[in-house]
């Protein structure tokens, strides 16, 4: 009996060590691995420097810990690898926690149908919203949308003053095809309501000049020259 109850009293403390061990397993592991945005930093880091494989497991690991930035990568990868509605998924999780990420690449899916049933109307809602927030992508496809007819607009949405709102936000974002529709709006004062104004069209019209390195003064000269 003696022996017995030795027996029993040494497999009592080596159960409780071996569960000590594994509990120091456990917090030693979590502490490596870190928390999902050490995770999508790892992932981003890798993706990065060009190892999208070594990018993959971090980051899918964020992503399913909720993290937008880490779904948001995870969709982009996914999207160029044509893994289509796969990626759809991710940019929803993340546009639905308010990322303007993944709000403006769910709404490019929608717009292009990839992956998903093409619904311009839905696409539009959530680019608007990423615009809302300030991302200067979604705000420059609002202004190309109002421009072309695009996203379901209607010809009299286009000549809105809520088009021109946007366009002139794209402006500031030194969109070209913005900044060229504004210097003929105010050169002819044609559209939106806008009166003509010779100083706003020139104003814009330098702007576009310069992001195209266009020196209209050396043009010019060059022409008396010939």
């Amino acid at each position: 009996m003696r022996e017995i109850l030795q027996g029993e009293h040494w497999v009592r403390r080596l159960s409780r060590l071996l569960a000590g061990l594994c509990g120091l397993l456990v917090v030693s592991m979590g502490a490596a691995l870190g928390g999902p945005n050490e995770d999508y930093q790892a992932g981003f880091k890798s993706f990065r420097e060009g190892d999208v494989v070594g990018a993959m497991a971090p980051l899918r690991q964020a992503a399913n810990a909720g993290h937008a930035k880490a779904q948001v990568l995870l969709a982009e990868i996914y999207d160029r690898s044509e893994f289509d509605e796969e990626a759809v998924a991710l940019y929803r999780k993340a546009a639905v926690q308010g990322d303007s990420d993944g709000m403006f690449g769910l709404g490019g899916m929608l717009a292009a149908g990839e992956g998903v049933k093409k619904d311009a109307l839905e696409a539009r809602q959530w680019i608007q919203k990423a615009a809302e927030a300030g991302h200067k992508q979604a705000i420059n496809v609002m202004a190309q949308a109002y421009l072309k007819g695009e996203l379901g607009f209607s010809e009299a949405e286009r000549e809105s003053a809520t088009a021109f709102n946007w366009i002139k936000l794209a402006a500031e974002n030194d969109y070209l095809p913005a900044l060229d529709a504004l210097v003929s709006a105010y050169a002819a004062g044609n559209r939106w309501g806008l009166a003509s104004n010779k100083a706003l069209a020139d104003q814009y019209q330098a702007q576009a000049n310069k992001l195209r390195n266009i020196d209209p003064g050396k043009a010019k000269k060059k022409a008396r020259r010939v």
